[in-house]
């Protein structure tokens, strides 16, 4: 039921630079499959008030096929549900340069949904040279626990072996305790580090636990900030400031 064609939809654009800059800035955000058709072209600081980011990592977007932008940006799509008039999933987002690597589709369907969770791979070049691998992930929910930890490790399998610098991000539906634990021993199996912010209290949660992540490596983070912007999601956005090696 609606499992998509296209795996990844992805879209050229002769416009984007090269590479990261030293600094950059990444926004994580779920956007609960609300309509953005009238921002395809408008920047995101129109819509919250924050500077410019160099990356956006988005969950339950909603893309109609021949969109070329999302928040005025080039993106690559890996949907997890297509209909005739739309596709749904995580978007990579980004002015600078991001190249394709893997789309997971989960294996198992959510039960009573039957529909497929997915997680999008991509690399991007560096300013100091190296490659940012990041994993843009919308967990698998409706599910138990054995069968969330079974999806997480299929999804490792694609990235254990990678080295360099890492950003995993997204909505992990972590909400309970053993899916939050088992989330933190894959993470550190990896030698990433969460995001930890200094006001978590606009962070999404169910059951007390919080939903939204973002890990890293091989990488300082300068600064991180949850948002409360309500009335526009049921999640809030997630905001980190990296910098890469050249400038630890």
């Amino acid at each position: 039921m609606y499992k998509p064609k296209l795996t990844p939809l992805s879209l050229n654009d002769s416009a984007v630079l090269e590479s990261l800059p030293e600094t950059f800035t990444l926004l994580v955000w779920n956007l609960q499959k609300v309509n953005f058709s009238h921002f395809i072209f408008r920047p995101i600081e129109e819509l919250i008030d924050i500077p410019k980011p160099h990356l956006l990592s988005l969950q339950e977007a909603a893309t109609h096929p021949m969109q070329n932008r999302f928040f005025n940006f080039p993106f690559i799509m890996a949907p997890n549900i297509q209909t005739k008039k739309n596709h749904y999933g995580v978007i990579t987002a980004s002015s600078f340069n991001i190249q394709p690597y893997q789309q997971c589709l989960t294996r198992t369907r959510e039960m009573g949904l039957a529909t497929h969770k997915t997680a999008l791979i991509t690399h991007h070049p560096l300013a100091n040279g190296q490659t940012l691998i990041h994993v843009n992930i919308h967990a698998i929910n409706f599910v138990g626990t054995r069968t969330f930890k079974k999806e997480l490790n299929l999804l490792w399998r694609f990235i254990t072996e990678q080295s360099g610098p890492m950003i995993i991000s997204g909505d992990f539906n972590t909400w309970n305790k053993p899916r939050l634990k088992h989330l933190h021993e894959v993470t550190e199996m990896l030698n990433l580090k969460a995001v930890h912010f200094p006001d978590s209290r606009p962070i999404k949660t169910l059951l007390q636990q919080p939903l939204d992540h973002i890990f890293y490596r091989e990488l300082n983070v300068k600064n991180a900030q949850a948002l409360s912007v309500p009335n526009i999601s049921d999640h809030n956005p997630l905001i980190a400031t990296f910098c890469t090696a050249k400038n630890t």
